[in-house]
C-alpha cells in the first residue's frame, strides 16, 4: 500500500518516455489514472448560476432516491424521473485508508496540468462534498450502494469529503444538465408534499390504514351530500313538472 501511495505522489511522477513508453497519450501514472476513472462524462451546456439543494438526506425528502450506476467513471452521473419520484445514479466508490491520498494527488495533478483534461475528479469531489454534510448522508449513500465504507465510522467518511472538498472549484460544465434537473425536481412543492405523505403514511401500516379509512369516509360523505342535495332537487323538479302537465286554468 505504501509503494502504491508513493507511486501516485505528484512529485514522484516519471514520464513514460524516460522509463518504458506505452501506446497511450498519457505521459505518467497520475494522468493515466485520471483518464481511466473519468472515461465517461456528464458534460452539460447551460450551467445555472446557483443551486439551492443541499445534502443527500434533503434530496431524499423530495423523492430523489440514490442508485449505484453501472459505470465506475467519476465523470458520469445520471438523473431520471418518473412522476413525483426520481433516481440519481452515482458511480460506486470504495472509501478506505488510501482514498484521501489518491484523491488529493489527482486534484493536485488537475490543478497543475496544462493539457486538455478538465478537472473531473475535482468536480466529483465537490459533488460528494455537497451531498455529504453529516454521517446520515453517508448512511444514505452507503445503503444505496454508492459508497462502500472501509474507513471506519460514517462520520469519518463525511469528514474526509468535507476536508478534501474545502475551497475546491469544480469544472463549470461538469454535471450541469443533471444538476439543473435535480434543482427543478427539488423546487417542486408537489414533489415535496407527495414524498412527505409517502414517508409519514405509507411506511407505517397502521398510519396507512387510518389514511385509507379517512379517504374512504371522506368520499362516502361527499357522495351522501351529493345525493341529499341533488336528490331533493330532482324530486322538486319532477313535482313541478307534474303540476304543469295536470294544471287546468
Amino acid at each position: 500500500m505504501f509503494i502504491q501511495q508513493d507511486m501516485l505522489l505528484l512529485e514522484n511522477q516519471i514520464p513514460y518516455q524516460v522509463d518504458d513508453p506505452i501506446p497511450d497519450t498519457t505521459s505518467h501514472l497520475l494522468e493515466l489514472l485520471q483518464t481511466r476513472i473519468t472515461k465517461e462524462k456528464s458534460r452539460g451546456t447551460l450551467p445555472k448560476d446557483r443551486y439551492t439543494f443541499r445534502n443527500a438526506k434533503e434530496l431524499i425528502e423530495v423523492g430523489i432516491h440514490f442508485k449505484s450506476s453501472q459505470t465506475r467513471s467519476l465523470g458520469y452521473i445520471n438523473f431520471s424521473s418518473c412522476g413525483f419520484f426520481a433516481n440519481l445514479e452515482l458511480p460506486p466508490i470504495t472509501v478506505d485508508d488510501s482514498t484521501k491520498h489518491m484523491l488529493l494527488n489527482l486534484v493536485a495533478y488537475e490543478m497543475c496540468s496544462n493539457d486538455t483534461n478538465e478537472p473531473w475528479v475535482t468536480s466529483y469531489i465537490c459533488l460528494l462534498d455537497s451531498l455529504v454534510d453529516h454521517a446520515e448522508d453517508v448512511k444514505v449513500l452507503r445503503k444505496a450502494g454508492v459508497l462502500e465504507n472501509q474507513l471506519g465510522s460514517d462520520e469519518e467518511v463525511a469528514q474526509l469529503f468535507n476536508e478534501i472538498g474545502r475551497d475546491l472549484v469544480p469544472y463549470s460544465f461538469a454535471y450541469s444538465d443533471v444538476a439543473t434537473k435535480i434543482q427543478k425536481h427539488y423546487d417542486s412543492k408537489t414533489n415535496t408534499w407527495i414524498s412527505q405523505l409517502k414517508r409519514e403514511y405509507i411506511k407505517s401500516p397502521w398510519a396507512f390504514v387510518a389514511l385509507f379509512v379517512g379517504l374512504v369516509g371522506l368520499f362516502l360523505s361527499g357522495v351522501q351530500t351529493y345525493f341529499s342535495v341533488f336528490g331533493i332537487q330532482s324530486h322538486c323538479d319532477s313535482f313541478c313538472l307534474y303540476l304543469k302537465k295536470h294544471h287546468r286554468p
